[in-house]
């Protein structure tokens, strides 16, 4: 994994660093926006003590369900007046600061940043949601066939982490990207 990274200004090399995100437990979030500065052209690593710090804090990260059924009868199949929620929405949003390690003047921040990515996902506990009747008149499990995309809520809300983390740090870079770190 890999530890900080480097600005690089026009001026001259400016280098940045990054610690881990504080709440981001295994570090994935801090990886991805470090491979995000990387790939974007603007900035060069260094593993600590660079020129700008950039720090960040997850402040929240929540799960709503956003999507409904109506629920079947277990034994008849039939349609019962009562909703079971099929579709999620995850919404992770950190807190970032910028700051000039050289005169500890702020230079960004603190600011909240929100991403979210929306998710399906089946009881796994039912039936009738993680299988068919094939053509044979047999019941089939239709989780081989779903290509990954049938997973019960957890595997779901899991699965969901990798987009969000992304569209965080595409939102980070972007906005560190574009300030005028000369300007007095």
């Amino acid at each position: 994994m890999l530890t900080a990274c480097g600005y690089h200004a026009d001026e001259g090399e400016e280098t940045l660093s990054i610690p881990y995100f504080k709440g981001d437990t295994n570090g994935a979030l801090t990886d991805t926006v470090i491979k995000a500065l990387a790939t974007s052209g603007n900035f060069r690593y260094t593993d600590n003590n660079g020129n700008f710090l950039l720090e960040g804090t997850i402040i929240s990260d929540t799960n709503e369900n956003i999507g409904y059924q109506f629920d079947r009868d277990p034994i008849s199949g039939k349609r019962i007046h009562r909703l079971v929620p099929n579709e999620g929405r995850r919404e992770i949003t950190v807190e970032i600061l910028l700051t000039d390690t050289r005169t500890q003047k702020i230079i960004y921040g603190p600011v909240r940043i929100s991403a979210s990515g929306d998710y399906d996902f089946v009881d796994s506990d039912s039936l009738r949601d993680t299988s068919f009747i094939n053509a044979a008149g047999a019941r089939e499990s239709s989780l081989f066939f779903s290509m990954g995309q049938l997973d019960s809520i957890n595997g779901a809300q899991a699965t969901s982490l990798d987009p969000i983390h992304r569209r965080l740090s595409l939102k980070i870079v972007e906005g560190i990207s574009n300030l005028p770190y000369n300007a007095e």
